[in-house]
């Protein structure tokens, strides 16, 4: 699979962190994606095939919306399936860009891959056949152009700097910088970083501090053919191996090992072809 990635325009970098564009040609090969819990939300186009999607579960399997909105995830809930013609446009929103742009709370998002038009309205499907017909080297300047008039409209595109500095930090810091350190920093009570945390980004600051730890060590097991899991453990900011092990089950549902087997899996090309079950088992 071929993908590139760009920076948005500079007016547009505190609301979007990037685009992307994955691109394809499978044939009857499948590919297995396991979705681990995740801290970031975006809008995805599928301008080609659609992606089959597993109910981790039960089994059950459904084609993605055409344009699908993916919010926040607190544990892996949906895997999905590569097929055919793959040809993806990605809007990669910051942690809070999403709110700021379209004025809808993130907890309300926030464990849902949906429908972007249900959420945002019809002038998403606008986007959507203006992206259909446009070059794919315009599809980057098409959607800048339809996030800066959502900007122009929006009355509260900057009203999540707080939190932005806070879901800053917690990157930056991996997500080591304890809540009570947060709400210290920034002359605000616990609860009242975890509030308004929860409304711009979509989970609790802890939760994320969690998510950002695991997609560390995700990162860092992915570069290596045989991982020293105690040694990662440590380099990605946990206590140990028996807190990672912990972590992985709680957001992934599966033993760091287990959850490797999971991304090598391989599936047979009848996979999804009636949209019915996919017996789920472990793979090794």
């Amino acid at each position: 699979m071929q993908l590139r990635s760009w920076r948005p325009i500079a007016r547009l970098r505190t609301f979007v962190d990037h685009f992307a564009i994955r691109t394809a040609s499978m044939g009857s090969n499948q590919k297995y994606h396991p979705l681990p819990a995740r801290n970031d939300c975006f809008l995805e186009f599928y301008l080609e095939d659609q992606f089959r999607v597993i109910n981790v579960a039960s089994g059950a399997i459904h084609l993605a919306p055409r344009v699908v909105l993916v919010g926040p995830h607190a544990r892996r809930r949906e895997d999905i399936i590569h097929t055919g013609a793959i040809k993806v446009f990605h809007i990669g929103f910051t942690p809070t860009g999403f709110y700021s742009l379209f004025q809808i709370p993130a907890r309300s998002i926030a464990n849902l891959a949906q429908s972007a038009e249900v959420v945002i309205g019809s002038s998403v499907c606008e986007l959507e056949e203006k992206l259909a017909v446009a070059p794919i080297h315009h599809w980057r300047s098409t959607a800048e152009h339809f996030l800066l008039q959502r900007l122009i409209s929006s009355r509260t595109a900057t009203a999540g700097h707080l939190t932005a500095r806070i879901a800053h930090s917690l990157l930056f810091y991996r997500g080591a910088l304890p809540v009570s350190e947060l709400a210290k920093r920034h002359g605000r009570s616990v609860r009242q970083i975890e509030r308004i945390f929860e409304d711009h980004v979509g989970l609790s600051p802890k939760l994320f501090s969690r998510i950002v730890r695991l997609q560390a060590a995700l990162r860092m097991g992915q570069r290596e053919s045989a991982p020293d899991w105690s040694a990662l453990a440590l380099a990605a900011g946990y206590l140990d191996q028996s807190h990672m092990v912990r972590d992985f089950r709680a957001l992934t549902g599966e033993t760091p090992v287990g959850f490797r087997c999971l991304q090598h899996r391989s599936l047979p090309s009848s996979i999804g072809d009636g949209m019915s079950h996919l017996s789920y088992r472990r793979p090794c």
